[in-house]
């Protein structure tokens, strides 16, 4: 298990460079979205622009004068959809419907042009780079979103990694299915109730037989595969494992409260990036969500404190 406790020096040394480099690190980041920012739009016009011809052509049979309304329609739509789509993961109510529409049109755009083509391999594929890159600028937007703002809380439930998706489809569909129904918000969580289920099952099938043991094996052990979320791990030792786990939510929750005494000190306010950054040199690894509760739970018992 890894150390817990860090000599206070080693803290304290720590916290100069952590209050330099919390606002330097912001101000970067604002300096390149404000430089981002205008190239992102101007990608988006010259892709708009490139697909004007083409569509409003292939629209004039229908529309006649009013031909140009159907590109200029279809742009400004899929922005608006896109736009809407990165407010709604900042204010952490995703919605991914306006994604899949923004992008159903983008490849219907994409589609008219490539028609337009006649089978010219090199326009086709002109005519369907910038629209790729359109959105994959987007989505790493989207994941700036995520990760800077903080958005991963606690009612929000972690993706399972495209890597292990792609070595292990079936068992991933199974994690995903249970972290869903079980409402598992962290991956590791959803790891560790995966593993808790498959050693039930090949308990199961131990006494009972490879594939009987779903019919021989008695109805409440089967029914108490359903429990296991709410079961603490039933393999190893459970009272030591409570125990570190009770160390180690003490330390962590020691290591937040000084770090809020130190940004009162200076006057601003403790931050998920800042805390993570603090736990990360201390060695521990914690879940997005579980850093925004501690946060909350240090900032309402300062101000308890200085209530009178």
């Amino acid at each position: 298990m890894t150390p817990l406790r860090q000599p206070e020096a080693t803290t304290r040394a720590n916290a100069p460079k952590e209050a330099a480099r919390a606002p330097r690190d912001t101000g970067v980041v604002k300096w390149v979205a404000a430089g981002v920012a205008p190239l992102i739009a101007a990608l988006a016009v010259l892709g708009g622009l490139g697909s004007f011809t083409t569509i409003r052509e292939m629209a004039e049979p229908h529309f006649g004068g009013l031909a140009w309304i159907v590109p200029v329609g279809m742009d400004v739509g899929i922005l608006v959809l896109l736009a809407w789509d990165l407010l709604m993961e900042y204010l952490d109510l995703p919605w991914p419907v306006l994604r899949w529409v923004a992008w159903l049109y983008i490849a219907g755009t994409v589609l008219v042009n490539v028609a337009a083509a006649h089978g010219n391999f090199a326009a086709s594929v002109m005519n369907a780079a910038m629209p790729v890159l359109f959105i994959t600028v987007v989505e790493a937007v989207r994941h700036l979103i995520r990760q800077w703002v903080g958005l991963t809380s606690a009612s929000r439930v972690e993706r399972v990694p495209a890597a292990r998706w792609a070595l292990a489809p079936v068992s991933s569909l199974l994690l995903w299915r249970r972290m869903i129904l079980w409402h598992i918000t962290e991956y590791r969580q959803g790891l560790d109730l995966e593993y808790r289920h498959l050693m039930a099952v090949s308990q199961l099938q131990q006494e009972y037989g490879r594939w009987s043991w779903r019919w021989r094996a008695p109805l409440d052990e089967r029914l108490a595969l359903n429990h296991l979320p709410s079961q603490h791990t039933a393999y190893g030792a459970p009272g030591e494992d409570e125990a570190d786990d009770r160390e180690q939510e003490d330390q962590l929750i020691a290591i937040a409260r000084q770090l809020q005494r130190e940004v009162e000190r200076e006057g601003v306010q403790l931050s998920r990036d800042r805390l993570g950054r603090r736990l990360r040199e201390l060695g521990f690894t914690i879940a997005n969500h579980r850093l925004t509760q501690m946060i909350a739970a240090v900032r309402d018992e300062a101000a308890r404190q200085e209530a009178p």
